[in-house]
Protein backbone atom coordinates (compact mmCIF):
# COMPACT_ATOMS: atom_id res chain seq x y z
CA UNK A 1 0.00 0.00 0.00
CA UNK A 2 1.29 3.26 -1.01
CA UNK A 3 1.26 6.02 1.69
CA UNK A 4 1.96 9.93 0.88
CA UNK A 5 2.32 12.65 3.38
CA UNK A 6 2.00 16.01 3.16
CA UNK A 7 2.95 19.47 5.69
CA UNK A 8 2.62 22.87 4.89
CA UNK A 9 5.43 24.57 6.09
CA UNK A 10 6.80 22.67 9.05
CA UNK A 11 9.49 23.03 11.68
CA UNK A 12 12.59 21.13 11.14
CA UNK A 13 12.31 18.94 13.77
CA UNK A 14 8.20 18.21 12.70
CA UNK A 15 9.87 16.31 9.77
CA UNK A 16 12.34 14.39 11.42
CA UNK A 17 9.78 13.28 13.19
CA UNK A 18 7.53 11.85 10.80
CA UNK A 19 10.66 11.11 8.69
CA UNK A 20 11.45 8.44 11.77
CA UNK A 21 8.08 7.11 12.11
CA UNK A 22 7.35 6.81 8.01
CA UNK A 23 7.39 2.41 7.10
CA UNK A 24 9.09 1.45 3.86
CA UNK A 25 8.38 2.85 0.73
CA UNK A 26 6.53 5.61 2.33
CA UNK A 27 6.71 9.23 1.25
CA UNK A 28 6.29 13.04 2.80
CA UNK A 29 5.92 16.09 0.79
CA UNK A 30 7.05 19.06 2.47
CA UNK A 31 5.30 22.34 0.78
CA UNK A 32 6.93 25.89 1.30
CA UNK A 33 10.00 24.77 3.07
CA UNK A 34 13.59 26.86 2.57
CA UNK A 35 13.97 30.20 3.82
CA UNK A 36 11.76 31.88 0.94
CA UNK A 37 8.52 28.92 1.32
CA UNK A 38 9.41 28.28 -2.47
CA UNK A 39 11.01 24.69 -2.12
CA UNK A 40 8.88 21.41 -2.16
CA UNK A 41 10.53 18.53 -0.37
CA UNK A 42 10.08 15.03 -1.54
CA UNK A 43 11.43 12.80 1.24
CA UNK A 44 11.50 8.59 0.16
CA UNK A 45 11.66 6.45 3.33
CA UNK A 46 14.37 3.20 2.68
CA UNK A 47 12.59 0.29 1.00
CA UNK A 48 14.03 -2.04 3.39
CA UNK A 49 13.12 0.00 6.64
CA UNK A 50 11.46 -2.14 8.87
CA UNK A 51 11.06 -0.68 12.73
CA UNK A 52 10.19 -4.67 14.38
CA UNK A 53 13.74 -5.50 13.54
CA UNK A 54 16.25 -2.31 14.12
CA UNK A 55 14.66 1.10 15.24
CA UNK A 56 17.65 2.33 13.46
CA UNK A 57 18.62 -0.23 10.44
CA UNK A 58 17.90 1.09 7.17
CA UNK A 59 15.65 4.40 8.84
CA UNK A 60 17.51 6.10 6.30
CA UNK A 61 15.63 8.99 3.91
CA UNK A 62 15.82 10.17 0.30
CA UNK A 63 15.06 13.58 -0.34
CA UNK A 64 14.50 15.38 -3.70
CA UNK A 65 14.31 19.38 -3.74
CA UNK A 66 12.33 21.25 -6.21
CA UNK A 67 11.90 24.67 -6.78
CA UNK A 68 9.39 26.54 -8.98
CA UNK A 69 8.74 23.14 -11.17
CA UNK A 70 12.24 21.94 -11.36
CA UNK A 71 14.58 19.91 -9.52
CA UNK A 72 17.51 21.37 -7.65
CA UNK A 73 18.70 19.21 -4.97
CA UNK A 74 18.92 15.25 -4.66
CA UNK A 75 19.80 13.93 -1.36
CA UNK A 76 20.41 10.35 -1.10
CA UNK A 77 20.82 7.78 1.86
CA UNK A 78 20.28 10.38 4.68
CA UNK A 79 19.94 8.46 8.29
CA UNK A 80 16.77 10.54 10.31
CA UNK A 81 18.05 9.80 13.93
CA UNK A 82 22.09 10.44 14.14
CA UNK A 83 21.84 14.22 12.92
CA UNK A 84 22.58 14.04 9.10
CA UNK A 85 18.47 14.40 8.47
CA UNK A 86 19.18 17.81 10.53
CA UNK A 87 21.94 18.74 8.87
CA UNK A 88 20.72 18.12 5.69
CA UNK A 89 17.41 20.19 5.87
CA UNK A 90 19.44 23.08 7.40
CA UNK A 91 21.42 23.05 4.24
CA UNK A 92 18.56 22.97 2.47
CA UNK A 93 16.39 25.48 3.96
CA UNK A 94 19.77 28.12 3.40
CA UNK A 95 19.72 27.03 -0.13
CA UNK A 96 23.34 25.46 0.79
CA UNK A 97 25.25 23.96 -2.13
CA UNK A 98 22.38 22.82 -4.53
CA UNK A 99 22.77 20.52 -6.57
CA UNK A 100 20.95 17.39 -8.36
CA UNK A 101 23.23 14.41 -9.44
Amino acid sequence: MDHSYQLSRPSIETIIDYCNDLLADEKLTVFEFGENCDLVLHIYKDEEFNPALDKDYSNIVTIHTAQDGKWIDDTEDVYVTDGSLYRELERINTYTDMGTL
